[in-house]
């Protein structure tokens, strides 16, 4: 899937960097994928407002700043260089944001009944901001980091979503749906970006691969079990996207059931590259076409 959007380029990309313009903004920043030669100057490169130098330094050119605002796929957002090189966007989340969109108005009817979406490892908020503008929509947004709760919180302010559209959640994602399950709450969408690796605790972390089957399971017991969809996003190895996608068909006994696996790519400006970011698993059901 490179299917562009607002707010974000990828201008060019080699020699185990990328550069990227997020709003007005330029960024220089390692990739380890990018081992292709550059198409682009030293001159290009250089006109970066900012280069992150590992393991925790960033070069600013001009005026010092560490944060600035962007609207990425039609949703402001406060980025920031983070010390570990991350912005608090990861671009490639805004390619299957139409696709949300578009499943929610055929379940909902075009906004005629009310949806109920669950943003899980949410992070900063760019899916639930998007999500949460569509009409007739509400939001529950997890993430067990308590600064990514309070930096969407602020995303969520800067495009004026009413408090009562997103529902804030600090919590362990797997645990959270556990509970879920129990009291008998049910979500028409799911988004889910489980990390690589994760370590909820001192004695408490996890693989994906390891992981998938227990996180799928716990997804689909609190999907709306007649008619829901889930986009899952996996940046872990290829083979946890067909692991997702077998369980998946277990659960529904092969029936009713619409999965599909696309790469998540950024086009590269002015070129054909593609900068590989991972796979999209998604899932559609509904009792009507079993």
């Amino acid at each position: 899937m490179t299917t562009p959007f607002e707010g974000y380029t990828l201008l060019d990309s080699g020699e185990g960097r990328k550069l990227e313009q997020f709003g007005s903004t330029i960024i220089d920043r390692p990739s380890s994928l990018s081992t292709w030669r550059r198409r682009h100057n030293r001159s290009v490169w250089d006109n970066a407002h900012a280069s992150y130098m590992p393991p925790d330094r960033w070069r600013v050119d001009g005026r010092p700043f560490e944060t600035w605002e962007a609207t990425i796929a039609g949703v402001r957002l406060e980025l920031e260089l983070m010390s570990n090189g991350q912005l608090g966007i990861f671009p490639e989340h805004a390619l299957y944001l139409p696709k949300v969109r578009a499943i929610a108005e055929r379940l909902s009817g075009n906004g005629a009944r009310p949806l109920k979406i669950l943003n899980l490892f949410a992070y900063t908020g760019l899916a639930t901001c998007y999500c949460a503008a569509l009409p007739n929509v509400t939001v529950t947004h997890v993430d067990l980091a308590k600064r990514a709760i309070e930096w969407a919180r602020k995303n969520a302010s800067l495009n004026a979503i009413p408090e009562n559209k997103i529902r804030w959640i600090v919590d362990d994602a797997l645990a959270f749906m556990g509970r879920e399950h129990r009291k008998g709450n049910l979500y028409d969408i799911i988004i889910i970006d489980p990390p690589s690796f994760s370590r909820v605790s001192k004695n408490n972390s996890w693989t994906l691969e390891e992981k998938a089957p227990d996180i799928v399971e716990l997804m689909l017991n609190v999907l709306n079990p007649n008619a829901g969809a889930v986009f899952f996003t996996n940046h872990s190895t290829a083979s946890t996207s067909d692991v997702v996608r077998n369980i998946s068909l277990d659960m529904y006994n092969d029936r009713g059931v619409e999965i599909s696996i696309e790469s998540l790519s950024l086009q590269e400006k002015d070129t054909s590259r593609l900068l590989p970011a991972g796979s999209l698993i998604t899932l559609f059901h509904s009792v009507d076409s079993k």
